[in-house]
């Protein structure tokens, strides 16, 4: 059987054509995913961006002795790059700066976060090391609610009161 010239075109650049396009999507597929590597965690004696909270008079759920918390909490936060943990002195004490202001719009998202993990806690369980330790859980998880899993390193209570 005798194919016209142009199906024999047709029936050897189809294969031609879905090789070339497999290909190419087989190059952009690894390729998208070996993004900049991530930024690693801290070393020992090494910390990330410190972005301190202003404390906050949070009340409490009824049934407990206590009415109030006074809770003042730090975020450490991943830097953009790994030569972040290797700055001193001014370089260090500017570019934390410029991380903070960077993470400014969200400081309103971050204390509302602190305010309805504490508020929502059981507020005999904060007298204890095991509720406050639950409650760090608790605003850890919020935190990275609101900036992204991998971007919140830790937090510190650097205020705890309660009345």
């Amino acid at each position: 059987m005798k194919l016209p010239r142009g199906k024999k075109a047709l029936l050897l650049g189809l294969p031609l054509g879905f090789a070339v396009a497999g290909g190419l999507v087989f190059t952009q597929l690894s390729g998208a995913s070996a993004g900049p590597p991530p930024v690693p965690d801290p070393g020992e004696g090494q910390h990330g961006v410190m972005l301190a909270l202003e404390d906050r008079v949070i009340n409490l759920r009824t049934g407990g002795p206590f009415r109030y918390a006074k809770v003042a909490v730090t975020v450490e936060l991943r830097p953009e790059s790994a030569d972040f943990y290797a700055l001193t002195g001014k370089a260090r004490a500017d570019a934390e700066k410029e991380a903070i202001a960077a993470s400014s719009s969200v400081v309103p998202l971050l204390i509302d976060a602190v305010g309805t993990a504490v508020s929502s806690a059981d507020p005999t369980g904060l007298t204890t090391p095991e509720g406050r330790a639950a409650l760090k859980r608790d605003l850890l998880d919020a935190m990275r609610a609101v900036l992204g899993e991998h971007e919140v390193l830790d937090i510190y209570f650097t205020d705890f009161v309660m009345q």
